[in-house]
């Protein structure tokens, strides 16, 4: 094919699995060649999705949602409405949204702090538009006389002659002077006229007219080419002549208040307002910060007032600007004054971002900030991400019909969480309550213990501060309005349900006032210290989000994602801030309104209505957003966040995939999730696994046997790369990676195979796929293919799953033994483990359900009581026995007891000998280990390619004698012939009885901090992405980005004393090998082999 249909290739696969096209190379290709249909298609394929998909504001609505009055009355009344308007509408969302119809600046979505409290009358911007003038103008006006800009920065934030005074003014004394009724008429404009755009522009005060002319040059202006050329020039000076207002005003308007906004969308969603001040160098500070140098609220503090009590969208730039761009495609898209406006400005900086939750101590030790506050400059992603977990812990994902298990505020995830399908998707997403470990770690400065210290006691707090003003507004509501509205006597289904969104108002309110208020709630709490210059604790309370409050409670229940993280709740209470009282304005709806709300748990809600267990709700009709799916088929918590940009088609391969799952028993496939219901089903190949590579006649490995070079360099047509197996002079593959010099690992396994199939023969050294030993099935039939295979070991592989390039294990793939031999004995891969509430956590790579071993005691000391976990997985563990066990006793503190098992059996024998890799030496023993002896055993029968006798085998092997073969044969797949001659075991494959070492053990904290495994990398069906839904995924390497193996074996240099029956001894696990000591060393020898580890240690020092 020529190279500009490759391209065109590229881009279409590239896009189906959101990947970056390489649409430069694509572009350069088409010179010279005529456009196809098929070039078209290919180019709109390359736009990303939107995550929020909004309709043009310009364009008519759909008839369904037209307003076509029924008399002629309501006709001049203006009670009609067939289209939208940019000048009128706040950005709608068209009925491709995944998230239906709610998106931050949703009316009904309770996200945007400019929106909040429409249900009480109007929304807040129409407050906040005559605040301004009652409390800021006047100061507001002084200011920017004072501080005349020039130059560049003139051109970035404009330098207006005529204040926001001077126009309101003007406004009001047009047509010869306002009236009494002025004010109320103007308010009664704004609430249902004045869209986001005129809000952003400064608008407020112009006349409909002054407003249309100005929109109407705004979006000539969009179509000029630079601001210097004639036409732009031209449009700023028609500007002035038509609206009586210069360019400068309006632009200044847009960064006073398009600024704030940008910080509130782009920061996480459970962190408040900046609450530091700008640096002392900072340019035009006063201009991008709510607060100046002395840590007083600052020039703009007023237009970033709403946005300091509401917790972020905790989105990037790119998706605001993409709200914005289809919702106002009049002014922004391709053009300079799209990029001049919403990217002139860069947010970034705790001075514009982030607030902490102890401002007072983090400005003063900013050397803390590490524990103290979120990180607020630069990628955002770890911080977005982990308020997730704040949301959860909350219990938010619950619908108020599902709390009465939900007590209170999580710290750590309980077991019923991490045993959910949401549990796994959160894991996938964030850190839950601790720092994770080992290869899951994410370097990150807050990613550690003493954050979470700090920050779990924080919200511990606020969850007691909540409850308490909760309480306290409840009474002062109930007298207002009776005991009714938060607890019914003798309510029906409706009634109860009204009755609860109600107390999910009154947990906003609270949180808004403990935000906002001085002196609200006068409990005490344990606050961090950082006065003597290192972190310590003293008495605090709560305060307003302010540089200068020692603790600031979270927006847990108003925060910008709630069109993700709420439900649609009737009520009929609502509130607002009233300056002058320091308080709240309640109101009592006649009819309910519907509202998207966060879940109150059953702590806050019983403290409002303690009977409230009693009383029947509705239900829920539907998931929170975040876990409903899009339309894609993916969970919208997960798939929403970050794509990878990482993987490239290459065809280049560096290692092979094992099955992430050992499935015994037919019957536990039903247990298993995430599968597409097609399988393609295998016999396993006996021998050595391989990757093999062709290129040219250039055959890799060397080491194949040498007739297997021959036929696949005299058959094999073009480059290609196999996954197969060698067994003497025979490879058979069961998997194609390259075919012709073409990356094939992104194809479904089916395709992969049917390439197999149909473009290769079999000769009599190289084997491919045939009907009797591969089959394609689907779920009806995969019982019948399995009984019509031999009685061999099988691959059981899902028929869409990919090959994942870099992995160890792959989650869509299942080993199914069935010879008895290789049923019973233990087969990788090894869990990694770590201990939690005194249980044994086992985790599997690659899969998210770890296996629970609850230890329990009696007069004989510990003992295994139980497994908890998928079924497969528990006689993968209990196959494992003997692996795991000595770890687990040593973890447990009792490394010379025996942990019997709920059978009474022993967890491991106080006699290691026998256990693989570890040999028990004293002075005089033989240095070579039973372990290589036994394994050079295994050679010698396999290189013999026959059967031998004792006195061959162990003339073939140095050291290995007959009481070896006695003792150990079994362990190592050598099993007598029926005429008494040993031979090797082949479902017992060499690499695994050569790469067979225990497991790894992660430091485990106290209160379970150490639980690993939490997340992995995850490639989808259709590409490779970072997060997505298990239904839809192949999970990737676990280790990625981690230290590299070391290639001698699975053990890491450690070093621990022991009790043994003959006394304490010195383990020392070097190289390979596990090596017992008598006696134990000494501290001088202890100190001269200081390149040895201690035994227990932070995964960071490995």
């Amino acid at each position: 094919m020529s190279d500009y249909v490759k391209y065109r290739t590229d881009v279409v696969l590239s896009s189906i699995m959101g990947l970056e096209p390489p649409m430069d190379d694509y572009l350069k290709s088409l010179d010279g060649n005529i456009i196809t249909k098929e070039d078209l298609a290919a180019m709109a394929m390359t736009a990303n999705a939107p995550i929020y998909s909004m309709r043009d504001l310009g364009s008519a609505l759909p008839p369904s949602q037209m307003v076509i009055p029924d008399d002629y009355q309501s006709y001049l009344a203006g009670h009609s409405k067939i289209s939208t308007s940019p000048l009128k509408d706040w950005p709608m969302v068209d009925e491709n949204n995944d998230f239906g119809e709610h998106h931050p600046f949703g009316m009904n979505s309770n996200c945007c702090p400019l929106l909040q409290n429409a249900a009480h009358g109007e929304p807040h911007y129409v407050d906040h538009l005559f605040d301004f003038i009652t409390h800021a103008a006047e100061n507001h006006k002084e200011n920017e006389r004072m501080n005349k800009l020039s130059g560049e920065d003139a051109m970035l934030f404009g330098n207006p002659d005529v204040s926001m005074l001077d126009l309101y003014n003007k406004d009001m004394n047009r047509d010869y002077g306002a009236d009494e009724n002025w004010e109320q008429q103007k308010r009664e404009y704004l609430a249902n006229e004045f869209g986001l755009l005129p809000f952003l522009f400064g608008l407020e005060w112009h006349s409909p007219g002054e407003a249309e002319r100005f929109y109407d040059i705004l979006s000539n202006l969009s179509q000029t080419s630079d601001p210097e050329s004639p036409e732009a020039k031209s449009l700023f000076n028609r500007m002035q002549e038509k609206t009586g207002i210069k360019w400068d005003r309006y632009l200044r308007n847009w960064r006073d208040r398009f600024t704030p906004l940008s910080a509130w969308w782009q920061r996480p969603s459970d962190r408040s307002g900046p609450t530091a001040s700008p640096p002392a160098d900072l340019a035009n500070a006063m201009l991008t910060s709510p607060f100046g140098s002395n840590q007083e609220p600052g020039h703009n503090y007023h237009w970033w007032e709403p946005y300091q009590f509401h917790g972020g969208v905790g989105r990037s730039i790119d998706s605001l600007k993409s709200v914005m761009t289809q919702s106002y495609p009049g002014v922004f898209g391709d053009n300079w004054l799209s990029d001049f406006l919403l990217e002139g400005v860069v947010v970034d900086g705790p001075h514009m971002l982030s607030g902490s939750h102890f401002p007072a101590s983090s400005n003063s030790a900013p050397e803390l900030s590490s524990a103290l506050s979120s990180l607020s400059t630069g990628d955002q992603s770890f911080e977005r991400r982990r308020a997730n977990w704040t949301h959860a812990s909350m219990h938010n994902h619950l619908h108020p019909s599902e709390i009465n298990d939900a007590e209170g505020r999580m710290t750590i995830p309980t077991e019923a969480l991490l045993m959910s399908r949401f549990g796994d998707d959160l894991m996938k997403v964030t850190e839950l309550g601790n720092p994770k470990a080992g290869r899951l770690r994410e370097q990150h400065p807050n990613s550690n213990s003493t954050y979470y210290d700090v920050h779990n006691r924080h919200a511990t707090n606020s969850d007691q501060a909540l409850q308490q003003v909760m309480t306290d507004l409840a009474t002062q509501v109930m007298q207002q309005f009776g005991s009714d509205i938060f607890a019914p006597v003798n309510g029906d289904v409706n009634a109860n349900t009204i009755a609860r969104g109600n107390i999910g108002q009154l947990a906003s309110a609270a949180n808004h006032l403990l935000m906002r208020g001085e002196g609200v709630h006068d409990g005490e709490y344990m606050i961090p210290d950082v006065s003597s210059g290192q972190l310590s604790q003293k008495i605090g309370a709560f305060g307003p989000v302010s540089p200068m409050s020692e603790s600031v409670i979270a927006p847990l229940f108003n925060s910008g994602n709630t069109d993700s993280w709420g439900h649609e709740m009737p009520a009929t209470l609502t509130y607002k801030w009233d300056r002058n009282s320091n308080g709240l304005i309640w109101d009592n709806k006649e009819s309910p309104f519907t509202i998207l709300q966060r879940t109150p748990h059953k702590g806050l809600v019983s403290a409002v209505d303690p009977s409230f267990a009693d009383k029947q709700i509705h239900t829920k009709n539907k998931e929170i957003n975040a876990l409903s799916t899009n339309s894609l088929g993916y969970s919208n918590l997960t798939s929403l966040l970050h794509k990878s940009d990482d993987y490239e088609l290459t065809g280049i391969f560096d290692s092979m995939i094992e099955p992430a799952h050992v499935v015994r028993d037919l019957d536990d496939m039903d247990t298993l999730k995430g599968f597409s219901g097609d399988w393609v089903v295998q016999k396993k190949p006996k021998g050595k696994r391989v990757l093999v590579k062709k290129s040219g006649k250039s055959i890799d490995p060397i080491s194949l046997p040498s007739k297997v070079k021959k036929s696949l360099k005299d058959t094999i047509q073009g480059d290609a790369t196999f996954d197969g197996y060698v067994s003497g002079d025979v490879l058979t593959v069961v998997d194609l990676l390259v075919h012709k010099d073409t990356d094939m690992s992104q194809e479904p396994l089916s395709d992969r195979v049917d390439a197999l199939r149909t473009l290769y023969s079999t000769t009599d050294h190289v084997e491919f796929p045939a009907p009797n030993s591969c089959v394609n099935t689907d779920k009806e039939g995969l019982i019948k293919t399995i009984a019509n295979l031999d009685r061999t070991d099988l691959l059981i592989r899902d028929a869409q799953s990919t090959f994942i390039k870099g992995k160890e294990v792959h989650p869509k793939w299942i080993l199914y033994p069935q010879d008895k031999i290789s049923k019973e004995m233990p087969l990788p891969p090894l869990p990694e483990m770590s201990i939690r509430n005194s249980n044994l956590v086992l985790e599997y790579p690659g899969i998210y359900t770890p296996v629970i071993v609850k230890i329990e005691n009696d007069d004989n000391g510990p003992y295994v009581a139980e497994y908890n976990g998928l079924p497969h997985l528990v006689k993968q563990a209990q196959t494992q026995f003997r692996l795991w066990s000595p770890v687990a006793a040593h973890y447990v503190g009792l490394p010379d007891q025996a942990i019997p098992s709920y059978r009474k059996r022993p967890l491991f024998r106080k006699s290691i000998d026998k256990a693989p890799e570890v040999n028990v030496q004293g002075e005089h023993d033989d240095e070579d280990s039973v372990s290589n002896i036994m394994r050079h055993a295994r050679k010698a029968i396999t290189s013999e390619e026959r059967a031998l006798n004792d006195k061959e085998l162990i003339a073939h092997v140095d050291g290995l004698t007959q009481s070896m073969l006695d003792k150990y044969a079994g362990e190592y797949g050598l099993e007598h012939t029926e005429d008494g001659k040993w031979t090797v075991n082949e479902a017992i494959d060499d690499d695994i009885a050569e790469k067979f070492s225990f497991p790894r053990m992660n430091q485990a904290s106290s209160d379970g901090g150490a639980w690993s495994g939490m997340q992995a990398d995850i490639t989808a069906p259709t590409g490779p992405t970072e997060i997505t839904e298990e239904e839809n995924t192949t999970f990737g390497n676990p280790r990625r980005n981690q230290q590299e193996p070391d290639p001698n074996g699975g053990f890491r240099p450690l070093s621990m004393i022991i009790d043994t029956e003959n006394g304490q001894a010195t383990l020392d696990v070097k190289d390979r090998k596990a090596v017992i000591r008598f006696p134990k060393k000494d501290k001088d020898h202890e100190e001269r082999e200081n390149e040895v580890l201690p035994a227990l240690r932070h995964d960071n020092a490995l």
